[in-house]
């Protein structure tokens, strides 16, 4: 009775000590997969259109707005980029005197390894009213 209480202890903790010990080492065995590296990366960027069709990036200090990329981001992937872009309209809107542009687009920059240039989509897409 006096040695089964310090075996079953034992057997209880042994797997712990193995997992810190000795399974991360079964990643570089005969049957781990090959360590990839990340081989695309994506950026999203802000453009505008005029009402002549140039368009023009925006950089994140224009807009006011410090984590802009997060921003970008987060409602890009929460289906509501229209609602930023409404949102960056009205706050360009509000300090400038130049004329708004016609159109606002959030672009998605994807750059893969071995890829010369960059795949740039337009995520989404805001045209302010003309009373905007």
């Amino acid at each position: 009775m006096k040695t089964a209480v310090p075996l079953v202890l034992l057997l209880l903790w042994v797997p712990f000590v193995l997992q810190t010990d000795l399974y991360p080492l079964f990643r570089f065995g005969m049957f781990a997969e090959p360590v990839k590296r990340d081989l695309q990366t994506e950026t999203f960027a802000l453009r505008t259109v005029d009402a002549n069709g140039h368009a023009r990036l925006v950089q994140a200090e224009e807009t006011g707005l410090g984590s802009l990329a997060y921003l970008m981001r987060n409602y890009h992937y929460r289906r509501q980029a229209d609602t930023l872009l409404r949102r960056i309209h009205r706050l360009r809107k509000s300090g400038k005197t130049e004329p708004s542009p016609a159109e606002w687009q959030l672009l998605r920059v994807t750059r893969t390894q071995g890829r010369p240039r960059p795949d740039t989509t337009v995520a989404a897409t805001y045209r302010p009213a003309p009373h905007e």
